[in-house]
């Protein structure tokens, strides 16, 4: 009896939790910068934009920490070429955007806004 309650225990307690966890293959580290941000109104308190970035398989992950109205996104990477364009979008907190990112290792991201532009890097670092 006490080893069939210890195997049940230890099952809830580690082998099932450790199947369950998602396997995420990571093959960079990600650093997030904002280069440059231009209030284009004043305001009493100053606005702050944040956002972080994170690569799941061979995709790249950026997540908005700060909200914005009608902002236009566009992502590129380090050759120019535009790889994700959003008109007129509302940014709320938690918002993200999905970028498949076999190759390049530095991408910038423009934001602009009524209220606000922000330029930011991203780069991928091996690992």
């Amino acid at each position: 009896m006490k080893t069939k309650l210890l195997f049940i225990l230890l099952s809830v307690l580690f082998i099932i939790p450790m199947s369950a966890m998602p396997h995420k293959k990571h093959r960079h580290k990600v650093n997030t910068k904002i280069i440059n941000s231009h209030s284009k109104s004043i305001f009493r308190s100053p606005l702050f934009f944040n956002l972080t970035a994170d690569e799941i398989d061979d995709n790249l992950t950026i997540t908005f920490q700060s909200a914005l109205e009608e902002a236009d996104i566009t992502v590129t990477d380090k050759d120019g070429n535009v790889v994700v364009s959003e008109f007129k979008t509302s940014i709320y907190e938690g918002k993200t955007v999905n970028v498949y990112a076999p190759e390049s290792d530095i991408y910038t991201i423009e934001i602009t806004s009524p209220t606000i532009d922000v330029t930011a890097e991203i780069t991928l670092n091996e690992i």
